[in-house]
């Protein structure tokens, strides 16, 4: 059987919304002979490690059946199975039958996700589903911003609807999950603090040791990930309204010089801060 795989994929300005940054999306369609190994690369297309890649994804089988060996662990995802786990801890995927018919999302979390990473959910199929799941794909190829802010709207509310039915109550946050709002409700407060390990663990109430676990259990990344995507996130947000030029946004937000800023935020957003007011959206 041939393998047959679609991707749509907006890395350079991926969308946020409802805490989730939706970096890329595959509709997967293999045979038998499909298999992928994470130990030498480390992409879906099998090139080399990108700086930029997602740090959760989520595998929800549509038909037939897969292994995912995530940290050592090996995940059988049967027919109406979902999984999230951690993107780094990936080391292979293949199919374990004659077929497997998955949807594969990639994405950063910005908030704690609020579902059990490297464990295996059996949902039915919702309503429409795999007809909803096309939707999101469709929407995601749109170049308007517009649409795919409604693709990741259509996918969260695939999501949630997945949480549900898997048994997830949105009202019983753990103590990490808790403590995660608490240093990013304090961090949006106050972006141009000199947020160091120490203070970012004192905004969550805990250990630095423990804030790195709790934020790598909950979205995949360390805190000085997070801390340099929320400052930049910040800075987009300056320059889009156009109140503050590049050096003064730079300073604001800590960086050591307008240089440093620039690399690191055509890093994250694939255009210079100078090209942030002409860009749509």
């Amino acid at each position: 059987m041939p393998i047959h795989e679609d991707r749509c994929s907006f890395p350079t300005e991926a969308v946020t919304a409802c805490g989730v940054r939706l970096l890329n999306m595959w509709r997967v369609k293999v045979g038998p002979a499909y298999r992928r190994n994470l130990r030498q690369t480390n992409s879906h297309t099998g090139g080399k490690r990108d700086p930029n890649s997602p740090t959760l994804i989520i595998v929800r089988t549509n038909a037939g059946e897969g292994t995912v060996a995530v940290g050592g662990t090996e995940h059988q995802l049967a027919k109406d199975t979902l999984l999230a786990f951690d993107r780094s801890l990936l080391e292979r995927y293949h199919t374990s039958g004659p077929k497997w018919h998955f949807w594969w999302v990639e994405l950063l979390a910005i908030d704690p996700l609020h579902l059990p990473l490297h464990r295996v959910f059996r949902i039915p199929g919702l309503p429409r589903e795999i007809v909803r799941c096309d939707e999101v794909f469709k929407l995601l190829q749109s170049a308007r911003t517009e649409q795919r802010y409604l693709a990741n709207a259509a996918w969260q509310h695939l999501f949630f609807e997945w949480r549900a039915a898997a048994g997830v109550d949105d009202n019983r946050f753990t103590s990490s999950d808790l403590a995660i709002q608490r240093m990013l409700e304090a961090f949006k407060k106050d972006p141009g603090k000199p947020w160091t390990l120490e203070c970012m663990a004192a905004a969550a109430r805990m250990s630095p040791s423990s804030l790195r676990k709790a934020c790598r259990a909950l979205t995949g990344e360390s805190p000085a990930k997070i801390r340099l995507r929320l400052k930049l996130d910040h800075a987009h947000e300056y320059l889009r309204r156009g109140d503050r030029n590049v050096g003064e946004v730079a300073e604001a937000l800590g960086f050591c010089d307008p240089f440093h800023f620039s690399k690191a935020f055509k890093h994250q957003f694939g255009f210079s801060p100078s090209e942030t007011q002409s860009r749509p959206g």
